[in-house]
């Protein structure tokens, strides 16, 4: 009876120590070293919220609630070994504290090893600065690692679970970061990202990078399901003194964050910080008024790069953008396309209130360049009509072809698309492309024109005009083709095709023994500006066998006004023997100073100047011309004659030679050599 009273009270005597223990946060757990078994006491089973029961070391639940496994497992051995007591800290698993766990040998068994073992679990606060950073991270990151930098080893926190499908058994383990961190990014990363990646989180970097800072951060890409996703790695040094001996590690997937900064980026201009051009296109769709479209771009804003700087051209193009934003009205819209160019959309059918707000525009941008002090800004627009549903890339291409209609021109600063422009243009487009084959398979054709002299009705020369055949076998009039290839640059290869077409036909004319006079050709503005023009037609003539007599060059007015060289070129071409003509005079502004340039042979008289005849005041301007360049030695041919009283008029002037259609229109090759037969 007394036995029994005694073990009654030792179990009461037991509970009650345990209960006090409870309050201040201990538990006893009973370990026996033969089996390696745990066994949890009643309070301490009731605190993991476990049923009370023995079970082996390496799967009891203790096991499960512990961070730093492998440093358990250490104390579990030394007792094995013999060691009366041992005692640590060790990290509990999910938890924001640390086990004190201790253990001591209770008699019996053998020398060296005991019969059983009692533990005590003694829970303590855990370095609340790392704890609270474990949990910031574990409510941002899908997966929370523990690193022990010093000892090599990584105790997972919070694990995602595609990351514990492919890393569950390294995990277990608890590894060292490089090798883990080898693992993952050679089963889960981009290929291509993965050699940045080891870098970026290799320790060495950490060590730089976190001896700087507390946190350091690097975005990834991996592939899960076939589909790339964007990552973040964040590290966080919980050491002390800017040195790196424990840090936790977080990875998250923020595919969704990447996606909105892309969408982003891909609709926000980096320069002006407004719309882009996609943005533009993006939210010109849902309007559902008419309005205009306007393409703007800036006179040589190249100038403001080169002499103010690009950060100066980023500021000038930040206040560009600010000057477009105080133009618009409530449903106007913009956007940065690059560089100096920007599109408008200014709403309404109202065509008025669209060049009231180009034209503040341009006020207030030349406003803003005194403020910037940066050369005069100069904007030059191209409007064009938007309807709902339009698609605005072809709208967007009306308005820019309507703006560089009038690039190279500052008398006006916007221009309005016309059908009418496509056209010319599809047919600009046309020609271009067909040139080359129509060079090489002769659908260019040399077209002769005399000119006669009025005392003998003789023919005394002609001038060569290029005509354009199509595969059709009509004649593409010289005015549609001859200012496109000016402008584009092909009247050079033009010219010199013509040139070469002359000397070639004098030539065979020599050979059949008909009459030879001068045929004169017409060199473009263009082909003036090439040093080699002059050495370049010599060897063409010297090539074909043709005297440069026979060959004269026929130079427009305003062309040779334009060339300050024109002086140098002209005594070249006459060392080589090439007779000059100045002609189409009197056709624009004519100046006394070409009569004096001494440059040339002959002055043509323009038809304008030759249609004053019947006028006492033209005939006089026209009379005064002829005897001046007569006292200058030059000869006179008068061009565009179609009556007999200017013919009358101009053989009382004593002029040299006459062209026109009075004598004759442009006649092609085979009708031309009948009139040599009688030459």
């Amino acid at each position: 009876m007394v036995e029994k009273i005694d073990q009654k009270k030792c179990r009461d005597i037991s509970i009650e120590i345990q209960e006090t223990l409870a309050k201040w946060g201990k538990y006893f757990f009973y370990y026996y070293p033969k089996e390696h078994r745990i066994r949890p006491s009643e309070f301490a089973a009731r605190h993991m919220g476990i049923v009370e029961n023995v079970a082996d070391l390496e799967h009891s639940i203790l096991m499960d609630r512990i961070m730093e496994k492998e440093k358990l497992l250490k104390l579990f051995q030394d007792i094995d070994y013999g060691a009366k007591t041992v005692s640590a800290k060790i990290q509990s698993s999910g938890k924001d504290v640390v086990y004190q766990i201790s253990m001591g040998g209770i008699q019996g068994g053998s020398q060296k090893q005991p019969e059983y073992v009692l533990g005590l679990i003694e829970q303590i606060r855990a370095d609340t600065r790392q704890n609270e950073i474990i949990q910031a991270l574990g409510s941002n990151f899908n997966s929370v690692y523990y690193v022990d930098v010093d000892h090599d080893k990584v105790y997972a926190y919070k694990v995602n679970s595609a990351v514990r499908s492919v890393l569950n058994d390294t995990l277990k383990a608890i590894p060292g970061y490089e090798a883990i961190m080898a693992e993952y990014v050679g089963k889960v990363v981009l290929t291509e990202d993965r050699e940045t990646m080891l870098y970026e989180t290799s320790i060495e970097n950490l060590r730089k990078q976190l001896s700087l800072k507390k946190a350091y951060q690097y975005d990834y890409r991996i592939v899960r399901d076939g589909k790339v996703k964007y990552c973040r790695a964040k590290f966080v040094n919980t050491s002390d003194g800017g040195q790196l001996h424990r840090m936790v590690a977080g990875f998250s997937d923020i595919s969704s964050e990447k996606q909105r900064e892309l969408e982003r980026m891909a609709y926000v201009d980096s320069v002006t910080g407004g719309n882009n051009y996609e943005s533009f296109k993006k939210k010109i769709r849902d309007f559902r008024q008419p309005g205009y479209l306007v393409s703007m771009d800036i006179h040589s804003f190249k100038i403001i790069n080169s002499i103010c700087g690009i950060i100066k051209g980023d500021e000038t193009l930040k206040g560009i953008w600010k000057c477009i934003q105080g133009i618009l009205e409530k449903d106007d819209l913009a956007g940065h396309i690059n560089a100096d160019r920007f599109v408008i959309y200014s709403s309404g059918k109202d065509q008025e209130k669209t060049i009231r707000q180009l034209q503040q525009l341009e006020t207030i941008l030349a406003e803003l360049s005194e403020r910037l002090k940066v050369p005069k800004l100069i904007p030059y627009f191209g409007v064009t009509k938007w309807k709902p549903d339009s698609k605005v890339e072809e709208v967007y291409s009306e308005a820019n072809f309507a703006k560089n209609q009038i690039k190279d021109r500052k008398d006006i600063s916007y221009q309005f698309y016309s059908h009418e422009d496509t056209i010319r243009m599809l047919e600009d487009k046309a020609m271009e492309d067909e040139f080359k084959h129509s060079l090489e398979n002769n659908c260019f054709e040399v077209w002769y024109q005399p000119k006669y002299d009025p005392e003998t009705e003789r023919m005394v020369g002609a001038e060569g005009l290029i005509r354009w055949r199509d595969e059709k076998g009509n004649v593409i009039p010289p005015g549609k083709f001859i200012p496109l290839f000016e402008r584009d640059g092909l009247i050079k290869v033009l010219d010199e095709y013509v040139f070469r077409k002359v000397c070639m036909q004098q030539l065979e004319w020599q050979k059949q023994g008909k009459e030879i006079i001068p045929v004169s050709i017409n060199l473009s503005r263009a082909s003036l500006y090439f040093d080699s023009v002059v050495s370049r037609y010599q060897q063409i003539a010297d090539e074909i066998g043709v005297k440069t007599h026979l060959v004269p060059i026929e130079i427009t007015e305003s062309a040779a006004i334009d060339n300050d060289n024109i002086k140098g070129l002209a005594d070249k071409f006459h060392d080589n023997g090439f007779p000059l003509l100045v002609d189409d005079f009197g056709s624009g502004y004519s100046s006394l100073a070409t009569l004096n340039m001494k440059c040339f042979d002959t002055l043509k008289i323009d038809k304008s100047l030759i249609d004053y005849i019947g006028d006492f005041s033209g005939e006089r301007l026209l009379e005064h011309t002829i005897l001046l360049a007569k006292e200058l030695g030059l000869c006179v041919t008068a061009e565009g004659v179609e009556r007999e009283e200017q013919v009358d008029f101009l053989k009382q002037m004593k002029c040299d030679s006459i062209q026109g259609y009075y004598y004759s229109r442009p006649l092609p090759k085979e009708e031309f050599e009948k009139l040599l037969l009688t030459a």
